[in-house]
Formats: C-alpha cells, structure tokens, sequence
C-alpha cells in the first residue's frame, strides 16, 4: 500500500521542491510524509481491525496454546459462547470488543486526519 501511495505522489510536487532548495529529509517531511497520509491512516486503520480477526488461526492450529498461552480475545468469547454456553456473557463481551475496535479507530482518525492532504 505505501508502494502505491508513494508512486501516487507526482513527481512535481518532488522536483518543485527540489528546485526551491529542499533537502531530502525536507523534501520527505513537507512533501512526501503528507501527501501519504491517507495511506498511512487507511493502513493503520485495517491493520488494527485486522490484528483482531486471529480467531480462525488460534482456533485450528492452537486451540489456546499450552494453558491459553495464544488464547485472544475472539477466542475468549467463542468458548464463552459455544463451550460455556454462557451466550448473554459472550454477547456482553463482544460488545465490549467491538466499543474497544471503535474507539481505536475512532482515535486513529482523529491524530491522522487532522491534515490530510489529497493530491
């Protein structure tokens, strides 16, 4: 995705900078670090949501580890639910994961929105 996002910046966005006297690091930093920003925030973002969606790997390949050692949250709530049979506990819980989720992503808009720059 930054592959993408870096080859999206026009090239004379760089060279205008370039030409009034920019360092690389200068060139980086007032070009091409906002410029990027809607990657970098898309990027965050889903890889977030995504770092929570480990419940399939945990539950196939280790079922909770050696005494829960890779046990997450997705996998607490599916053996509340289905080995428990504690539903009402298992839906509270998901509710407060999904409040987590969207208070994470929520945050991540509020720092990396403030200036986004679209070219």
């Amino acid at each position: 995705m930054f592959l993408a996002g870096l080859e999206s910046i026009p090239p004379a966005f760089l060279e205008a900078a370039r030409v009034d006297g920019a360092g690389a690091w200068q060139r980086f930093r007032r070009v091409t670090f906002p410029l990027l920003r809607p990657v970098a925030l898309f990027a965050f973002v889903t890889g977030v949501v995504g770092a929570f969606q480990v419940l399939p790997l945990v539950l196939v390949l280790t079922g909770g580890g050696p005494l829960h050692a890779t046990d997450v949250i997705a996998y607490h709530i599916y053996r509340t639910a289905w080995a428990g049979l504690r539903f009402g506990e298992a839906a509270a819980q998901a509710l407060l994961l999904f409040a987590l989720l969207f208070a994470a992503a929520w945050a991540q808009l509020k720092l990396l929105d403030r200036r986004v720059e679209y070219a």
